[in-house]
């Protein structure tokens, strides 16, 4: 079976979605750099070849159908996503280049500050940052190295720990001066997020009886949860690897010394194959002499 049959030729839609964006055949010429009868006869090709009008052709004018209007939706969106794919390869074109997969929270706030000090140590190396998400498979994506946030590094890789993930509670200054004893933190809005261990267990650590009296906001994002601390709405539960230049900086502040262990830690991941390139070494060496063990 032929796959993608009914996909005409990319210049017939990109013709379209000039032509119904601007409404009209000429003007999409224009942009496109051909002659107003080229993109009519494209036009009339496309119709062909879906089997339906998409246009009402008024004097010197086109308006979609609504057939036209329920494609062009369709277009667009494939020809966005070309075009980000396209994007997407820049980095791969640049010499040099490292591609390093990381959770937001962790690039956000332990990776981007010492991204000048990556720089400075591998001249040639030129980062880039995949925040994306997506569960990382070395076989069949182009990740040089993974951080990730877990109790053991998977075998089969080479591996790195990084920094321990440790909780404290962090607040700006003035809030903090409103506290005495852990009890204190009852009475304030306490900023949660989505991690396994939480209030509830540090809480518990330092000899506070809660019964699940607290209030305060959830976050399913662990930075947003900080920058929410940062702004004086309450006190986080943060990992002191991801607070450590909101406390260098005074924007942040630890009322209280007590700590809970996660049991997890941030670990890199790479290759052999991956290591054997110069620059990848050079990153993967540099974040050894990062590591906060």
């Amino acid at each position: 079976m032929v796959r993608f049959r009914h996909i005409p030729p990319t210049q017939f839609l990109k013709g379209f979605e000039a032509a119904s964006r601007l409404e009209s055949f000429s003007r999409a010429a224009e942009e496109l750099g051909l002659t107003q009868s080229a993109i009519s006869h494209q036009m009339r090709l496309l119709e062909g070849h879906v089997g339906q009008p998409l246009f009402l052709r008024i004097g010197r004018e086109v308006r979609l159908t609504d057939a036209g209007r329920d494609y062009q939706r369709t277009v667009r969106r494939c020809l966005e996503l070309m075009e980000e794919g396209y994007r997407r390869l820049e980095p791969y074109r640049k010499p040099g280049s490292v591609v390093i997969y990381a959770p937001r929270d962790f690039s956000r706030r332990w990776l981007l500050h010492r991204l000048p000090s990556l720089q400075a140590a591998v001249p040639a190396c030129e980062p880039w940052l995949d925040t994306s998400g997506t569960a990382i498979d070395f076989q069949t994506m182009e990740i040089d190295l993974a951080i990730i946030h877990a109790e053991a590094p998977p075998e089969g890789y080479e591996s790195l720990l990084i920094a321990k993930d440790i909780l404290s509670p962090v607040a700006t200054a003035a809030l903090a001066r409103t506290l005495d004893d852990p009890s204190g933190l009852l009475g304030v809005p306490l900023i949660h997020d989505e991690r396994p261990l939480g209030w509830a267990d540090w809480l518990r650590g330092a000899g506070v009886e809660t019964n699940g009296s607290w209030h305060g906001s959830n976050f399913s994002d662990c930075d947003l949860a900080l920058a929410a601390a940062e702004l004086g709405q309450g006190v986080a539960l943060g990992s002191l690897p991801l607070v450590e230049v909101a406390l260098a900086t005074g924007a942040l502040v630890r009322p209280y010394g007590q700590v809970l262990e996660t049991g997890r830690a941030w670990y890199a991941l790479s290759t052999q194959d991956r290591l054997r390139d110069d620059d990848v070494q050079g990153a993967w060496d540099w974040l050894a002499e990062q590591r906060q063990t």
